[in-house]
C-alpha cells in the first residue's frame, strides 16, 4: 500500500483548531498566505519535509519524502469568494 501523510495532516488540522490555533489573516491585503502559514505550522508540528513552491505556482507544499502535494485554498467567510485569484493554477493530480 502507497504511504501517504493526508490522515496525518487532516487530525494534525483538527487538534490545533481544538487547542485554539485559528487561522488569522495578518492584513486586509493577505489573501492566502495566512492559511498557508497555518498549514505549514501542521507540518513542521509533525516533521513533514516539504519544498515550498513559491507565490502562484502549484502546488503550494510539495512533500520531499512522499509523492504528495498540498495546494491551500480559502474562502473569507463559507460560501463566498473573497477575491477570484486568476494567477494559480487549477489543481488537476497532474503535474
Amino acid at each position: 500500500m502507497t504511504k501517504t501523510t493526508c490522515f496525518d495532516i487532516f487530525e494534525q488540522c483538527g487538534v490545533a483548531v481544538q487547542a485554539g490555533e485559528l487561522i488569522e489573516s495578518v492584513s486586509v491585503q493577505d489573501k492566502e498566505f495566512h492559511f498557508q502559514n497555518w498549514f505549514q505550522k501542521r507540518l513542521q508540528t509533525l516533521a513533514i519535509h516539504f519544498e515550498s513552491s513559491g507565490r502562484n505556482r502549484y502546488p503550494d507544499f510539495s512533500l520531499v519524502d512522499y509523492a504528495e502535494g498540498y495546494e491551500i485554498k480559502g474562502l473569507a467567510w463559507p460560501g463566498r469568494e473573497r477575491d477570484y485569484d486568476s494567477n494559480s493554477q487549477v489543481p488537476t493530480g497532474y503535474h
